[in-house]
């Protein structure tokens, strides 16, 4: 088989921990299982968390970032729980920065074929006034974008 076979070989999903984001990685697991690729999972700590924080405390006290950290590997190994069943290779990937630009990168430096995300983040009413990473991505990738409700 050659390439046009398996289009999408290796795919991302991004996860926040929403139930779109969730029902998002199911779908990659399943297009990576069929494909016979692999998964990268990937969650962004949004930098904008961090400097509100700074912004309100006057610093963001470093038990802070450690506990933001924590989350974000307990819902990585979560996702990845939750995947075993496609059995699938996963690989998890924890990046922090503005969610938008580190996917688009995350997906250049992994060499993706398929970016696959959740419909609506966890970001509420900002996600609204400024724009979701979802429709950043669709804008500026060069990667196909699978976009799950």
């Amino acid at each position: 088989m050659d390439k046009k076979d398996k289009p999408f070989e290796k795919i991302m999903v991004a996860v926040d921990g929403s139930k779109q984001a969730s029902n998002a990685a199911q779908l990659a697991a399943r297009l990576a299982k069929d494909q016979g690729g692999e998964l990268v999972v990937l969650h962004v700590v949004d930098k904008m968390v961090i400097e509100e924080l700074e912004k309100f405390m006057g610093h963001a006290p470093k038990a802070l970032e450690k506990e933001l950290e924590e989350q974000a590997w307990a819902l990585l190994h979560s996702t990845e729980i939750l995947l075993k069943k496609y059995r699938v290779p996963v690989r998890l990937v924890l990046k922090e920065g503005v969610p938008h630009q580190q996917i688009l990168d995350t997906a250049k430096e992994e060499k993706v074929d398929l970016i696959v995300m959740g419909r609506l983040g966890k970001r509420g009413v900002k996600k609204v006034l400024m724009g979701s990473a979802v429709f950043r991505v669709l804008e500026f990738s060069t990667t196909p974008v699978l976009v799950v409700d």
